[in-house]
């Protein structure tokens, strides 16, 4: 994926644009544009389309090339998250009984038994002392998985895109309304270079989180013996809210894209 660069006016101090050619950023445009309209987070709207692409693409044919099956490999397979999505989009688009997911499961298998031996090999009881050799490392599903690394590669990506874009008003309503998840906002502040940017991301981000927290103590109050009576606000959602602000939408219930 393309990577976007920054670089500074000497003369005025003021941020460039960090895309080597602006013309890198015409995609874009129509992904944030979507992903905005979808409500929420853009970053997540986004990066979530993108991911079952990926492997859906994976499976088509990713799969069958050495490199990438090492890659896929040494990172321990599929998280948690990706694997039953894997699973969701071979029924979908195969309907092969999940032959293709068999394949790659027995590699993972073999690199289990492996993980296992080396784990089991090693004696409980000469753990201890200051000078204990260190011991192997067993076989840890996902823990490395290749499609989280190409999330947060994405993600690190649509943020400074999204930098440049957020002067333009089809960009900068639709962000001052809807606002970033924790996570990728975070992932804005630490790389957007514009101080005036950033410090009104920051603004947008710190008034979320203070809202939430007062709906939060409100809907906590309602909850008491002595309010229940009181009718619910605002703050009846506060918590399906909370978890959308710090770790992005319900992937159980998530919009599906076509991935053909």
């Amino acid at each position: 994926m393309a990577r976007v660069n920054a670089s500074k006016d000497k003369k005025s101090g003021k941020a460039e644009p960090r895309s080597e050619n602006r013309a890198t950023l015409w995609f874009t445009r129509d992904t944030l544009s979507k992903a905005f309209a979808s409500g929420g987070c853009a970053v997540c709207n986004a990066v979530h389309a993108a991911e079952r692409k990926s492997i859906h693409s994976f499976l088509y044919e990713g799969m069958m090339f050495p490199s990438v099956r090492q890659k896929f490999l040494a990172g321990g397979g599929f998280c948690l998250r990706h694997f039953w999505m894997a699973k969701e989009i071979e029924d979908e688009a195969w309907q092969t009984g999940g032959f293709g997911l068999a394949i790659l499961c027995e590699d993972l298998a073999r690199s289990a038994s492996s993980g296992l031996a080396a784990v089991k090999a090693i004696d409980p009881t000469s753990r201890s002392g200051f000078f204990r050799r260190s011991e192997p490392q067993g076989f840890v599903p996902g823990q490395n998985c290749m499609f989280c690394q190409d999330n947060r590669e994405k993600a690190q990506f649509l943020g400074e895109a999204l930098e440049e874009l957020s002067e333009e008003e089809e960009f900068r309503g639709p962000l001052t309304a809807n606002g970033l998840c924790i996570p990728h906002g975070q992932v804005a502040l630490r790389i957007w270079r514009d101080p005036a940017k950033r410090d009104r991301l920051f603004s947008q981000l710190e008034a979320r989180v203070t809202e939430l927290g007062n709906d939060l103590r409100e809907f906590i109050r309602k909850h008491d013996y002595q309010y229940r009576d009181e009718p619910l606000g605002r703050e009846q959602d506060s918590v399906v809210r909370s978890m959308r602000l710090f770790v992005g939408p319900d992937p159980c219930r998530e919009h599906h894209t076509e991935t053909g």
